[in-house]
């Protein structure tokens, strides 16, 4: 007879241990020192941004800004815009968002519309 010590582990076969269930403890009584110190800060008077999140991923950025995911990633690999790294994770700030369509501005054009390459076009 074998016992499970020797039996072969097979690929995608879980083995689930049996924990202890934990009993719930009896709610303890703040002391007064501890809520003089732990003082919540009060959140902000504006309902939407207590739902948004400190650093949005490249998909939320892109859905932001209406770009695509890739365009923003390659973009901010070259450093070509504003981005953070958390390790190898990219990120953005409300900030970076903000500065990268203030950054995208373009002036209003006046005179005559130009084709690829510099001539005047013949429309018009």
């Amino acid at each position: 007879m074998t016992t499970d010590a020797q039996r072969p582990r097979t690929p995608g076969r879980l083995r689930l241990s049996r924990a202890p269930a934990v009993q719930p403890s009896e709610p303890r009584e703040p002391s007064a020192a501890h809520d003089a110190d732990s003082e919540l800060l009060p959140l902000p008077d504006n309902d939407a941004s207590a739902h948004q999140p400190l650093l949005f991923t490249v998909d939320q950025a892109a859905q932001l800004l209406q770009v695509r995911a890739s365009w923003l990633r390659r973009r901010a690999t070259a450093r070509a815009i504003p981005c953070r790294f958390l390790g190898k994770h990219l990120r953005f700030a409300r900030e970076d968002i903000d500065q990268i369509a203030e950054e995208s501005k373009q002036d209003v054009r006046t005179g005559p519309r130009t084709t690829r390459s510099g001539k005047p076009s013949q429309a018009a």
